[in-house]
């Protein structure tokens, strides 16, 4: 994919949450299941080291915040990342987190550490994100993000959306792709597994979304071993069917 449609595409979306911030997050509000086997992964790193740091790379509602604060006897002190302020701005706020407003997938293609300023976490999350990032080579460099700014021993876990594994939803990116593809929208530059989805009942709400195969999983977990993030597992969860979202946790080595 060149880099003027990558472009288009996360232009795409962050407009798309602006427009439809409400509506987006009154349907996103209960944890994820998947987010039980991570923190059973990362709770007792977390409960080991001194002055836990999670980072929440596009955090959306901060539901994922809400999850900890239920789940953890002591809330970690929390970096919560997103372009869309939208989808946060009336979540509520305790002393433990901090917000930072970023394009971050922008910010990346300019060659910008959106997460600049911000410490090495123990805990590095990107949930319901990575099926926006368009083309290989940057899902590649969110790795390198994520893996710069999670400490040594520190756990990193991202989520993968495997959308047309559901029979309604994959035929629901059939419809939106020939809209799209009758509206204007560009569609010989994409890659196998991009679609695009429209939005309840607003035919002019467009998102670009990219279905993960498991080589595409592979590939995202050899670059995080690359970068010195290792694979621990890998395993499917959430939706109807249990299996919607295709998790993979790494974990850093001694930074040595």
């Amino acid at each position: 994919m060149d880099t003027k449609t990558a472009r288009f595409l996360i232009e795409l979306n962050n407009r798309f949450y602006r427009d439809h911030a409400a509506s987006f997050s009154a349907t996103r509000q209960a944890p994820w299941p998947g987010w039980e086997r991570v923190l059973d992964e990362a709770a007792p790193h977390l409960a080991a080291c001194d002055a836990p740091r999670v980072l929440d790379l596009a955090c959306g509602n901060l539901r994922f915040e809400r999850f900890l604060s239920s789940r953890l006897a002591a809330t970690p002190a929390c970096w919560a990342v997103d372009a869309a302020d939208e989808l946060s701005a009336d979540a509520p706020r305790g002393d433990a987190l901090r917000y930072r407003h970023a394009d971050i997938l922008g910010a990346l293609l300019e060659g910008h550490d959106p997460l600049a300023g911000i410490p090495a976490c123990d805990l590095s999350v990107c949930f319901g994100f990575m099926h926006h990032v368009p083309g290989p080579r940057l899902r590649a460099t969110v790795g390198d993000l994520l893996a710069a700014h999670t400490r040594p021993h520190g756990f990193i876990a991202l989520s993968f959306w495997r959308f047309l594994d559901d029979e309604r939803l994959a035929a629901k990116a059939d419809a939106a792709d020939a809209r799209a593809a009758a509206f204007g929208l560009p569609t010989t530059d994409l890659d196998e597994g991009d679609r695009y989805l429209g939005w309840q009942d607003d035919r002019d709400a467009w998102r670009y979304c990219h279905h993960f195969s498991e080589a595409d999983v592979d590939a995202c977990a050899e670059h995080l071993a690359d970068a010195g993030a290792h694979e621990v597992c890998r395993f499917s969860a959430d939706g109807r069917s249990g299996a919607l979202n295709r998790y993979l946790i790494c974990r850093m080595g001694d930074g040595a």
